[in-house]
């Protein structure tokens, strides 16, 4: 179900599990201004409006277990993990990368904010630690960000990822002191080196102006929102 308002992971991650991003033009039609809306109006009928749990982001490694909703945003996490289906997993994004993770039975689920820091620093090795690996294969769905031709990076970027010879393969290089730098293609490769099965968006929230603020396009404030949930099934 993919459109102006919503981009969706289909059945990326099984039809247990509802992951989608909401556009500007979601927030711009219902005249919401605050995109950390706990009422958010939605006319997806698996939703049912469960309440959406936010976080307070800061580019680092954290990740929370979820047992119940909380009504304030969750302090200096990037990842959280749940096996509830009474409560949806939220992530604020204006070009960095949301990571929805399930397993095959969607019992357990994860939404990860992943910017370079949190890539270099492991938050997706972390994250999966989180899930009964034993017992099902796990799915990941790569939502949108900001591509590789408009991520302009500098030598500290490059050389936090040198001590993985694969991960240099996420990089070209422009000169002696700039690269470009791939966040779905890093996050894919580590996904993959545990096994999950991924499925990735091909907007880039830089080019994709109509849809997607960019911090890196105008240096905005406003952020899209990537809500992933268990259905009632």
């Amino acid at each position: 179900m993919n459109n102006i308002e919503t981009i969706s992971s289909k059945d990326a991650l099984g039809n247990k599990i509802g992951c989608v991003t909401l556009t500007k033009h979601f927030f711009k039609k219902n005249g919401i201004a605050d995109n950390r809306s706990k009422d958010l109006p939605f006319s997806l009928s698996e939703y049912k409006s469960l309440p959406v749990q936010y976080m307070n982001q800061v580019h680092g490694t954290s990740v929370q277990i979820i047992d119940e909703y909380f009504d304030e945003p969750i302090e200096n996490t990037d990842a959280l993990f749940t096996r509830s289906n009474k409560v949806a997993l939220a992530i604020m994004s204006a070009d960095c990368l949301p990571i929805a993770i399930a397993n095959s039975e969607g019992t357990e689920i994860a939404l990860i904010h992943a910017g370079w820091r949190g890539l270099s620093s492991g938050i997706i090795d972390k994250t999966l630690k989180m899930f009964d690996l034993d017992k099902s294969e796990l799915k990941a769905w790569v939502a949108p960000c900001i591509s590789q031709k408009e991520y302009e990076v500098g030598n500290d970027v490059y050389e936090a990822f040198t001590n993985d010879e694969e991960s240099v393969k996420s990089f070209k290089k422009l000169n002696s002191k700039k690269w470009l730098f791939d966040l779905k293609a890093q996050a894919t490769r580590t996904l993959e080196k545990f096994e999950v099965s991924v499925s990735e968006s091909s907007y880039c929230t830089y080019n994709d102006e109509e849809l997607f603020y960019s911090y890196r396009r105008n240096k905005t404030d406003k952020r899209v929102l990537t809500l992933l949930w268990r259905k009632d099934v």
